[in-house]
């Protein structure tokens, strides 16, 4: 376990929980507390599940009542920069947020764990790392913009992002550009809604190395999935398939449409379990200047057969 040196401005129980919509499924308050118990921080972690009409009430709420840190979710990863009052340097350019953390001097300061959570579980679940790698990036909401800024950190060679908006996806490619300048990349990022045009399949026919899906799982986003590759006898390379959710719900290799693009061999598939592991040791780590060992954490969730 590290440990860093704290003052004493803010003595423990640390007040904490995630907020989102429609997130009873989240493991956040579970994993917290398992990490809690292991280190002895004295933090009380709960789940905040708020409509998008209270969503500024009940963050508003959040702050008026001095509490140490919180986790962001969907849908309000890039909504909740309006009530921040700082941010760190790679939330800035990402333009969002998934950890909130009161700081020293007294202020609110959004950071984003998922960048670096992303490529460690990479990292971790692969055994490869990003650094020339082609990915097609599948959405483009407020989990793809970290997702996006860690490939490109990482020095990719080509991106290219599919979403339902043409536009939206459009407008993020944009974005993505001008984060390629402090980060010196040269990454080719191109863009496509889910149509059938010759021309994306003629792109899709192209070698890639890593499929990263950021899209909310649900009924319809196994559909457009499926609609991409759908109908294409093949996709060259040797691919990795990565689901940053882990909804065990959920999975859209079991579509006999999807197996059908894939040898066995050729691939392999994880969920955003681990994922979700290392960006949490970095909140925790944040709000209480301890972080727990991944495997110490893994193996915690393990025995309790998450």
């Amino acid at each position: 376990m590290e440990e860093r040196n704290t003052r004493s401005l803010f003595a423990p129980p640390y007040l904490t929980g995630i907020f989102g919509y429609n997130i009873k499924y989240s493991l956040s308050p579970l994993l917290h507390s398992f990490m809690n118990k292991i280190v002895n921080a004295n933090l009380c972690y709960g789940r905040f599940d708020v409509s998008p009409e209270n969503f500024a009430d009940a963050f508003n709420g959040f702050k008026a009542l001095g509490m140490k840190g919180a986790n962001i979710t969907k849908p309000y990863k890039t909504e909740v920069l309006k009530y921040i009052d700082f941010l760190s340097p790679e939330s800035n350019i990402v333009g969002a947020v998934n950890t909130v953390n009161l700081e020293e001097e007294g202020y609110y300061r959004g950071y984003n764990t998922d960048i670096d959570g992303f490529i460690k579980a990479v990292n971790y679940e692969f055994k490869e790392n990003l650094n020339g790698k082609n990915v097609i990036l599948i959405g483009a909401g407020g989990a793809s913009r970290a997702v996006l800024y860690a490939l490109i950190k990482e020095d990719v060679k080509n991106i290219i992002i599919v979403n339902r908006s043409e536009e939206n996806a459009v407008k993020l490619k944009k974005e993505a550009d001008l984060w390629k300048i402090p980060l010196n990349s040269y990454a080719d990022i191109i863009y496509s809604d889910f149509n059938h045009s010759v021309l994306l399949k003629k792109l899709l026919s192209k070698k890639w190395d890593i499929i990263v899906n950021t899209i909310t799982p649900s009924d319809e986003s196994e559909k457009l999935i499926n609609s991409l590759f759908g109908g294409m006898e093949t996709l060259n390379g040797k691919l990795f398939f990565f689901d940053i959710s882990y909804s065990t719900s959920y999975n859209p290799l079991t579509s006999p449409d999807f197996l059908k693009i894939y040898n066995e061999k050729s691939f392999k598939y994880t969920n955003g379990l681990s994922m979700l592991l290392f960006q949490a040791i970095e909140s925790f780590y944040i709000w209480t200047g301890k972080r727990v060992d991944f495997n110490v954490a893994k193996e915690v969730l393990t025995k309790n057969q998450i």
